[in-house]
Parts: structure tokens; C-alpha cells; sequence
């Protein structure tokens, strides 16, 4: 069982990453869409969003019906999806089709996260924030290598053929995980079905909306992190730039597992908080920081991002009951990327007027925001006085 256990969590956080590499592929390559179709910062924005809005919207049904249809056939069909979407996106010329496209490529994976983190937390009743931390690696994993390979891929050949060829492995995935994935789970025919109480209803909502907030500058900041690196800090080389976005990903290969643990042995909500602060400070360092040593923000904004999202999925499934785990997570990351997919425009709208820096000064702020919610959210059997 145990054996099982550990290659299904290997399978998850492979399809983790492979759904973290999809999601970069177009902030990547987006310089040279941009020049290709002339856009401003805003129609940039518009287009990143097309598939933020549709990978964010389609969470809580897919979350919903999840326990009727089965966590593995949504992964499997998500991923398929999406990768087809992104073959087909070398074939059109048409800007419009290619924004279609990329919505298409958003409602498949928004499949994975309201099964992913469930399925874990199926199989892993205890040490649950450490095997969090191992399947956010994955995540990380997969945010890490795409700046990479889809950056210097691009440099190479073109834009079109980038996605053309990185759609490939996610064909393969989504037949190994047919072939090897089990889903513990019974099916929601079969579940004892059970009402969530006032408190836990209560103490889930301000969770989820505390990390909607305080997860606002990592999904800002990726969306237009290649932009950035090349008009603001002056980098021509789209490789050398997708190098350092890369480095805003890298961390997270070993801070979620560690975050996870700690959060374990001292509590969710005391390792969120201080993460909070630590990334308030590398934004600011990012942009205040030269060229010379801009690797070292980037390292440490990378660290909290994933440290952050690792302890908060540990924290929910802490917080919310077996049966409605699918739906709760699928709304969680609802509300999540939804943040994700407003961003773009206005980000874009305000780097266009006043530029980067303050753009990217206000994300920092804006985390902060997140504090007061998050203090408030307490497991069902706290008392009010405890920390967790």
C-alpha cells in the first residue's frame, strides 16, 4: 500500500509540473507575440488572462463533479486538452484563434488542482504538510524547467513551433497516468455525504480568501516576469531573461517540501505568515536590486511562492471535511486564479502608464492584505485562542 501510495504522489506531482509548464509556456513566449501582433502591455495582459479566466472559472464545477466522474479521468482528459490546444495554437495566424485557443488550453487544466491535492490528501493522512510539499515540488519542477526549455526553444526556432513540440509531453503523461494512476476514492454514489458546520464554513472561506490575496504577487509577477527582465531591466536576450524567470521558480524544487515540514512541526498558519513578510521584502529587492545580484530576489520571491502554496493546500485540507475535499479545493482555486486572471490587464494598464516598479510595488502591498483573514481561519476543533 505504502509503495502505492509513493507512485501515485510521483504520478501527481509529474502531472503537477506538467500543469505548472503549461501555464508559463505563453508568459514566455509572450515577447515575441507581442512584437509579432504589435500589443501594448494591456492587450498583452488581455490575452494572458484568456487563459487564466476559463483555468480559474472551470475549478469549482470540475471540483464538483470530480467525485461522480473520477479524479484520474479528469486528469487525464484535462491534460489531454491542453496539450492538443497548444499543438493546434502552431497552426493559426489569427490573434483571436490563438486567444481562443488559449482558453480552451485553461479549462483543461483546470482539472488538475481540484483533483491533485485531494488525491494526496487521500493517500496521506499523516505527515500530510511534507507529502503537500513533495507534490508542490512537482508544481515547482515544472514552473522551473519551462522558462527554459520554452525560452531558449523559442530563441532557436519560433514561438509556434515552441508550443507545437512542448505539447508532446503532455500527450505521454496523460497515457502513462491511464496506465498507472489509481484513484482511492469512492465515487460520490458511494460516499456518506455529510454538512459542513457553520464554523468550518467559515474558517475555510477566510483561508481561501486570505490566499487569493497573499498569492496575488506570485501569479502578477510570472505573467509578466519575461517582460520585465527584458524591457525593464534591459536584457535582449529572450534566453538570458527566461534564465532569470526560471530562477523566480527555482527554489520552490526544495522550499515546499521543507515549508511543508515546518509547517508540520510549528503550524500552518505561523509559516504562512512569516513567508508573507519574507516575500513582501524580495519584491522590493527585485526591483531595487542591480543586475549583478538580481539572481538572489529572484531565488528568495521563489522560495515563499512555493512555500506559501504548499502550506496553504496543507492548511485547507486540514480545515475541510473528507467528503467535500474535491469542491472545496476546486473552489479554492477558483478564487485563486480568478485573482490570476484580473491581474494581467490591470498590471499590464498600469506598467503602460507609470511602468514596472510601481506595478510591481503595489502587488507588494497588496499581499499584505492577506494577514487579517488568514489569523482568523481555525481548524473545526480549535478553540479560539489556539494558533494553527
Amino acid at each position: 500500500m505504502e509503495r502505492r501510495a509513493n507512485l501515485s504522489l510521483a504520478l501527481v506531482s509529474a502531472t503537477h509540473g506538467m500543469n505548472h509548464f503549461y501555464q508559463l509556456l505563453l508568459p514566455v513566449v509572450l515577447p515575441k507575440i507581442r512584437i509579432e501582433y504589435d500589443l501594448s502591455y494591456f492587450t498583452a495582459g488581455i490575452l494572458l488572462s484568456s487563459y487564466g479566466l476559463s483555468y480559474s472559472l472551470f475549478q469549482t464545477p470540475v471540483g464538483y463533479i470530480s467525485g461522480r466522474f473520477g479524479k484520474k479521468r479528469l486528469l487525464v482528459l484535462g491534460l489531454i486538452i491542453t496539450s492538443l490546444s497548444f499543438l493546434a495554437m502552431g497552426f493559426t495566424d489569427n490573434i483571436l484563434v490563438l486567444g481562443l485557443l488559449f482558453f480552451l488550453a485553461g479549462i483543461g487544466g483546470s482539472t488538475y488542482h481540484p483533483n491533485g491535492m485531494p488525491l494526496i490528501s487521500d493517500l496521506f493522512k499523516e505527515n500530510k504538510g511534507q507529502a503537500s510539499g513533495f507534490h508542490q515540488t512537482g508544481g515547482s519542477l515544472g514552473s522551473f524547467v519551462a522558462p527554459l526549455i520554452a525560452g531558449f526553444t523559442a530563441v532557436a526556432l519560433d514561438w509556434k513551433t515552441t508550443l507545437m513540440v512542448l505539447s508532446l509531453p503532455g500527450i505521454i503523461l496523460s497515457g502513462i497516468l491511464w496506465g498507472f494512476l489509481s484513484d482511492p476514492r469512492k465515487t460520490m454514489k458511494q460516499q456518506e455525504k455529510k454538512k459542513l458546520s457553520l464554523r468550518s464554513y467559515s474558517s475555510i472561506l477566510l483561508l481561501i480568501a486570505a490566499a487569493a490575496i497573499y498569492t496575488s504577487a506570485y501569479r502578477g509577477i510570472n505573467a509578466f516576469a519575461n517582460q520585465y527582465f527584458v524591457d525593464a531591466r534591459h536584457l535582449a536576450n529572450l534566453g538570458e531573461a527566461s534564465f532569470l524567470f526560471s530562477m523566480l521558480q527555482v527554489a520552490g524544487l526544495f522550499s515546499a517540501p521543507l515549508c511543508g515540514r515546518l509547517s508540520d512541526r510549528f503550524g500552518r498558519k505561523i509559516v504562512i505568515l512569516i513567508l508573507i513578510v519574507v516575500q513582501f521584502a524580495s519584491i522590493y529587492s527585485l526591483i531595487l536590486a542591480p543586475l549583478s545580484i538580481l539572481i538572489v530576489p529572484c531565488i528568495v520571491f521563489g522560495f515563499t511562492s512555493f512555500g506559501l502554496l504548499a502550506v496553504t493546500d496543507a492548511f485547507l485540507a486540514d480545515i475541510t471535511p473528507l467528503e467535500h475535499v474535491e469542491a472545496i479545493f476546486g473552489f479554492h482555486f477558483t478564487m485563486s486564479f480568478v485573482v490570476g486572471a484580473i491581474l494581467p490587464p490591470i498590471l499590464g494598464s498600469i506598467i503602460d502608464l507609470y511602468g514596472f516598479n510601481l506595478g510591481f510595488s503595489l502587488l507588494g502591498v497588496a499581499i499584505l492584505l492577506g494577514i487579517p483573514p488568514l489569523t482568523r481561519a481555525k481548524r473545526p476543533s480549535q478553540k479560539t485562542g489556539s494558533e494553527n
